[in-house]
């Protein structure tokens, strides 16, 4: 009986085909109509943000694959580019960034294409595009600025439990002490109106249970603090259920190596499974090196796709740990 094998095939899902940032000549005709004779340049207007940022470094397209990383350091445009794509395809962020009516005409320069074939210009008077689905509906963007909120909303949380726990854990004492005998049981109970009851009945709770099991029981079981690093990366996991679009800037924020790993192996496999796209701007090493990342170095002279081990970083690094390798191997 012959042998037959079942070859399994994962279709990628690429629902953003590419990005068109404007030219050189597109952005030099609308600041000289915009400013007139005080064009930009002089000493009258220095700040014309985003207009010559990416095209400074020679960006003026960007073809996404299912994981596709925007490499550079600090102020190449990687987090500029992100926000430009977000507000032209009417992505929901939480975080606030850059807006205003040089970021809304630099927007309206720019044009996108999707597995669909949208131009970008085919709005309903709703602001709905007329396609089968706005792609805007699919897509996430996840920025450093809404892990840390979800970090401090977290902390405020707990910090609130901990103050109530407090609270609870006095209370406690001083009716199992005795302190609060003459307050708790001189006043007079009335079980109509319920004046004075709970706290009769707190009282006796409080002298049948230890104060831990009264705690539980009015707190809830305590749960295992997290850092920073995990709590993000379970923020972030919780985010990364659905399928569609991510728009991720700089994700590896309170990260360590480990949980900077994990969240590539993570990412790698939603594109793989769960049918998704990911856009990411980055400079960890490690989510540098997922698996079929397409790179877009910003750091170079133009902007252009490269390899992870030809990233400037990424020799620093090499030559970094090449150059203690007896360490290492002792």
């Amino acid at each position: 009986m012959e042998n037959f094998f079942v070859f399994l095939t994962f279709h990628y899902m690429i629902y953003l085909q590419n990005f068109i940032f404007p030219s050189v000549h597109s952005e030099e005709n609308f600041l000289a109509d915009y400013y007139g004779p005080h064009h930009p340049g002089n000493e009258y207007h220095t700040n014309i943000y985003p207009f010559k940022v990416l095209s400074g470094i020679g960006l003026f397209r960007l073809d996404f694959e299912p994981i596709t990383i925007l490499y550079g350091g600090n102020g190449s445009g990687k987090s500029t580019a992100l926000n430009v794509i977000s507000q032209k395809l009417h992505i929901e962020r939480q975080s606030a960034y850059n807006s205003g009516e040089l970021m809304d005409a630099y927007v309206d320069l720019c044009s996108f294409e999707t597995d669909l074939r949208w131009t970008g210009e085919e709005f309903s008077m709703t602001g709905r595009r007329s396609g089968r689905y706005d792609i805007g509906d699919i897509s996430c963007m996840i920025t450093s600025d809404d892990i840390f909120k979800a970090l401090l909303q977290d902390r405020v949380s707990r910090e609130q439990t901990l103050m109530k726990s407090r609270m609870l854990t006095d209370k406690a004492g001083a009716i199992k002490n005795g302190r609060w005998a003459s307050f708790q049981f001189s006043k007079r109970l009335d079980f109509e109106t319920g004046e004075n009851v709970q706290q009769y009945r707190d009282a006796v709770e409080i002298r049948k249970k230890s104060v831990s099991q009264y705690l539980r029981g009015r707190l809830g079981n305590e749960e295992p603090g997290m850092s920073n690093g995990e709590n993000s990366f379970v923020y972030m996991s919780e985010l990364l259920q659905k399928e569609g679009l991510y728009l991720l800037d700089e994700p590896e924020n309170s990260l360590s190596p480990e949980m900077q790993m994990k969240l590539s192996d993570l990412l790698a496999y939603m594109a793989r499974y769960n049918n998704s796209q990911i856009i990411m701007a980055t400079h960890s090493p490690f989510l540098l090196s997922t698996p079929h990342a397409k790179i877009y170095n910003l750091d170079g002279a133009p902007a252009c796709v490269s390899q992870f081990e030809k990233l400037e970083a990424m020799q620093v690094y090499y030559a970094l740990f090449a150059s203690m390798k007896d360490k290492f191997e002792k």
